[in-house]
């Protein structure tokens, strides 16, 4: 690969994913029950026609952007889009996140940019119907340990501060402690300034969390017209009043997830998320998210002393509507309820909590949409590239454990020209010869042939193990480069793009960064990408 190239695979073969995710990719006839529509350009087109059908809340929608968007700067493109918006020929393509710090781990851009190329390209051959790309701020999650840090240059940077409640609402209360030690770590360059202004922008100047990811998104992603939406609005959870009661009193979720989790087991999958007879949090005044729960006919937020009736959660939620938090269950249905939406572009994990959900969605009469796997990067630099050709492994090794690299990788080196592979196809079909005369005799004897055969091979085996271990220590040193390597490119033993923050790479190529990186993106496609950059 030169630099400046990119190698595309079809990251099925590299056996990351889940069986469930697996057979899903493969369009295995036994997913077919859980989805409504593989991804691929005719199935958008068809769910376009589906949703525009079905979607009636243009209007608040759009006064709800234009309200929540207000502080900002829009680009005339993100002008645009909310104007779209009002046609009845526009849809939406979404996905959502956490309100990470500082973005968190560099995934985050790449399901971004699917989402934005995924609207470019239906956009330029689909000229009939208008594509938006939305962000889904996670603002009412309320797991401050999974987003209060972001990993830079081998360092975590952590944003100390009690918390209770929705993320979102927080205030910025210890955040210049976190830019401070950012700062300290950056060297004198134009790009480290420009980073340091990105984050004083966005976290220094905003009151809250949500504030200050709206500001960061806008900053990075405005030119692509890409639209955030804060679902902790009043104005938009009004539109789930029915839903929210008719999880309240019927447990609709319950029933139909419960079952589609059967179907799920029986079929030898996983599931990765459960429904619970209620799956809406309560937020008292802002300061809990708190799960509400059913116990002795009476509804109580846990660990609090909001006490309610039947009757009383139902005028609670009418009148109070923005205090009912939808959880991971409710909240793609929320998602789909206020969205003219069409898809969901998201990870492997969360695709699968999605595959859960369709018959819950034909209950409550909301269109499925398609769900799409997001694409995954490895950046690599010039010298980590050249690294592995001088080392001799091949890019695609590169998914293999850590261990089978080296040992494939240092008996492709080793000056022991022994042919053990040749010896093993030998042994094999000596024994192969053998069994055949074997079986004329009695079954004892055919036995013992292949007990033998399994010794004699478990030995060869002992024998190359051994070698790798003799050859690793007389390559030592080859050995160590290979190790140094992979814990570059693969950090804490995982992919990169779970841990390094986008920082690292802004620092490297400033803007470039993200003009480079949304040309590598397949809009639909699930694959992996290794790409180096021109410097």
């Amino acid at each position: 690969m030169k630099p400046g190239q990119s190698i595309h695979w079809d990251a099925k073969q590299f056996g990351k994913l889940s069986p469930l995710m697996q057979d899903y990719l493969n369009r295995k006839p036994i997913t077919e029950q859980f989805f409504v529509r593989f991804p691929n350009e005719k199935s958008l087109i068809e769910q376009t026609r589906v949703k525009l059908k079905s979607y009636k809340n243009r209007e608040i929608l759009c006064e709800t952007l234009k309200r929540q968007l207000s502080f900002l700067e829009l680009s005339e493109i993100q002008k645009e889009n909310i104007e779209k918006l009002k046609l009845q020929n526009t849809v939406t393509i979404t996905t959502g996140h956490q309100l990470n710090l500082f973005t968190g781990p560099v995934y985050f851009f790449y399901k971004t940019l699917q989402v934005i190329q995924c609207c470019k390209l239906m956009n330029q051959k689909y000229s009939e119907y208008n594509f938006v790309p939305i962000f889904w701020m996670a603002t009412e999650d309320h797991d401050f340990e999974e987003i209060n840090h972001f990993y830079f240059k081998g360092k975590t940077y952590h944003w100390d501060r009690g918390t209770q409640g929705a993320v979102g609402r927080l205030n910025l209360e210890g955040i210049e402690q976190v830019f401070e030690n950012f700062c300290k770590s950056l060297p004198a360059s134009e790009r480290a300034d420009e980073l340091k202004k990105l984050f004083e922008e966005a976290y220094l100047k905003s009151n809250t969390l949500t504030e200050a990811t709206q500001r960061l998104i806008q900053k990075l992603f405005s030119d692509f017209g890409l639209l955030m939406v804060d679902g902790d609005d009043k104005a938009l959870k009004k539109l789930m009043i029915p839903t929210f009661e008719e999880d309240l009193l019927k447990n609709t979720a319950f029933h139909k997830i419960s079952e589609t989790n059967s179907k799920l087991i029986e079929n030898g999958y996983k599931t990765t998320a459960h429904a619970r007879e209620i799956n809406l949090f309560y937020l008292g005044d802002g300061s809990i998210r708190e799960r509400i729960v059913l116990e002795n006919e009476q509804y109580k937020v846990l660990n609090s002393n909001f006490v309610f009736s039947r009757e009383e959660i139902i005028r609670e939620l009418n009148e109070r509507t923005d205090r009912f938090s939808p959880n991971v269950i409710m909240r793609p249905l929320y998602q789909e309820t206020i969205l003219p939406n069409i898809a969901y572009i998201g990870g492997a994990g969360e695709s699968a909590y999605w595959l859960q959900l369709k018959d819950f969605f034909e209950a409550m009469k909301i269109d499925y949409p398609l769900v799409i796997v997001r694409n995954s990067v490895l950046i690599l630099t010039h010298r980590q590239r050249k690294k592995l050709e001088k080392l001799s492994i091949d890019y695609s090794e590169l998914f293999r454990p850590l261990h089978e690299i080296i040992n494939r990788n240092v008996l492709m080196n080793t000056e022991t020209e022994i042919g053990f592979q040749e010896y093993e196809n030998q042994l094999n079909n000596i024994f192969e010869e053998i069994a055949k005369e074997a079986v004329k005799t009695d079954v004892t004897f055919s036995k013992m042939v292949a007990a033998q055969h399994k010794k004699q091979m478990k030995g060869m085996h002992q024998l190359i193990k051994r070698l790798g271990r003799a050859e690793r220590r007389r390559q030592a040193e080859r050995v160590k480069k290979i190790e140094t390597l992979y814990d570059e490119l693969f950090p804490q033993n995982t992919l990169q793009e779970r841990i390094v923050n986008f920082s690292e790479f802004y620092l490297e190529h400033g803007k470039d960064f993200i003009e480079k990186l949304v040309d590598e993106i397949k809009p639909i496609d699930f694959c992996f990408t290794i790409r180096t950059f021109d410097n």
